[in-house]
């Protein structure tokens, strides 16, 4: 059997789409899956260190104002369109994964013309215009959050499974991973995490929040900032020396989170998902720029809960980071409650439970393509 994953662009749609491929090989080693993509360098490393195949399209993001980026748009469409019909007609998958995200819009409405079965997985509690489209022509949609439910007018063919999160995630040993990052097994650890393209923001409320604990030399952090900040944070903290591990990308962020006590980030949905299985205490600092907010409403699923706090990006400063850091760290009872409510809201067989749908479409249209054949 041919599986066809598409879901590229930002780390939120590509990473659910490799647990599912890695539940797809444990089940079926002889199933062929190919992912498809857009044809930026990360992201073809990310997919082929999990073992797979890209085939990159032309496809980019819509801007959001209009202009010349808007004409680059269209053409970068069209031409998308003509290359997903050449993967689709070459390879023949006989069924696809859309996991969101401008990447799976070409290649869901192609598949549509082709009439090869199709499969949604939304992450986000609020569904992106893309999986809103494309959910007309699927055979199923996966949604991670229930109050997404509205936003869709079908609703025979909605599925809430979770968000599939890579097994790594949860594996992780916490001895082993401190001495990794050069750091102490006697510290209470923060990890810092600002998303795959980092967070300006929040790196820049971070530099002034370890100034100001400074003096707390119970503390240790890890601090991932994105390409572009890094160097500029790396300096900036210097002074902190051996308390702090500063690095542009995690390529197995399952370290980080097996020894941190707590985790202050973004939430955009696969972390929500990542940080519920590994039952980690949380402050969300949601991007403020996210499409119809989303990452507010995924973040108030474990706010909501008592398993996080959130800090709105417009009122993000030093004051109320290092504030809101020391409150909880010094509450251990706390932490361990926000733990427990964490772990509560994590579903487990997410992956397997799509991965299983996908084999039985893929299964389906192998059967009616042997139909077709022998008459």
């Amino acid at each position: 059997m041919r599986i066809l994953m598409a879901g590229g662009g930002t780390g939120g749609h590509l990473y659910p789409a490799i647990a599912v491929a890695q539940e797809l090989r444990r089940r079926r080693k002889n199933t062929e899956i190919r992912f498809v993509g857009s044809r930026k360098k990360l992201e073809r490393e990310i997919v082929e260190r999990y073992g797979f195949k890209l085939e990159a399209i032309s496809a980019k993001g819509m801007p959001r104002r209009p202009g010349l980026g808007y004409l680059s748009f269209l053409v970068c469409t069209a031409v998308s369109f003509f290359e997903t019909l050449v993967v689709l007609l070459r390879w023949r998958p006989d069924v696809i994964l859309g996991t969101g995200g401008y990447v799976s819009g070409p290649v869901i409405l192609v598949a549509s013309l082709l009439k090869v079965p199709s499969v949604i997985h939304e992450q986000n509690s609020i569904p992106g215009l893309t999986n809103r489209v494309l959910s007309t022509f699927a055979e199923e949609v996966h949604l991670t959050f229930a109050e997404s439910r509205k936003y869709f007018k079908r609703k025979d063919h909605l599925r809430l499974t979770g968000n599939p999160v890579r097994k790594e995630i949860a594996r992780g040993d916490a001895e082993v991973a401190l001495r990794k990052f050069g750091l102490s097994l006697d510290r209470k650890t923060v990890l810092i995490l600002g998303g795959t393209r980092g967070a300006h923001s929040l790196n820049l409320a971070v530099i002034g929040t370890l100034n100001r604990l400074s003096q707390r030399k119970d503390l240790q952090f890890i601090i991932q900032t994105g390409e572009q900040d890094y160097e500029w944070v790396r300096h900036s903290l210097a002074f902190y020396g051996a308390r702090v591990h500063v690095l542009p990308y995690f390529t197995a962020i399952g370290d980080a989170y097996s020894c941190s006590d707590l985790v202050v980030c973004r939430a955009g949905a696969m972390t929500v998902s990542e940080i519920a299985t590994c039952g980690i205490p949380a402050v969300f600092v949601p991007y403020p720029h996210a499409v119809y907010g989303h990452q507010v409403q995924n973040a108030r699923n474990l706010v909501d809960r008592g398993a996080a706090e959130m800090i709105l990006d417009s009122e993000l400063n030093a004051d109320i980071l290092a504030t809101t850091i020391e409150r909880l760290v010094d509450d251990p009872a706390r932490l361990k409650r926000m733990s427990m409510s964490a772990r509560s809201f994590a579903r487990h067989d997410t992956a397997e439970r799509i991965a299983k749908s996908l084999l039985e479409f893929g299964s389906e249209a192998r059967r009616s393509k042997r139909n077709v054949h022998d008459d």
